[in-house]
């Protein structure tokens, strides 16, 4: 296993994010943006809320994504 290294601004730890507004993250391009949810205690997996009828998300950081806190 190879340990990925995050993109400068992007937060580890999902659960100090629930609350927060971010931008999810795919290969360093922006797919959206959304509000924490919900998240694991070892910020392996969350749950995103979009904006208008897109719902909400469960997200992985095995897939790849990243997250940025957007103030």
């Amino acid at each position: 296993m190879t340990a990925s290294i995050p993109e400068p601004g992007t937060a580890d730890d999902w659960q100090q994010l629930i609350g927060s507004r971010v931008e999810l993250r795919l290969d360093g391009r922006m797919v959206r943006t959304g509000e924490v949810e919900d998240a694991t205690q070892d910020s392996a997996v969350m749950w995103l809320r979009f904006d208008g009828n897109h719902g909400r998300q469960l997200v992985s950081k095995d897939d790849g994504y990243q997250v940025v806190p957007v103030s």
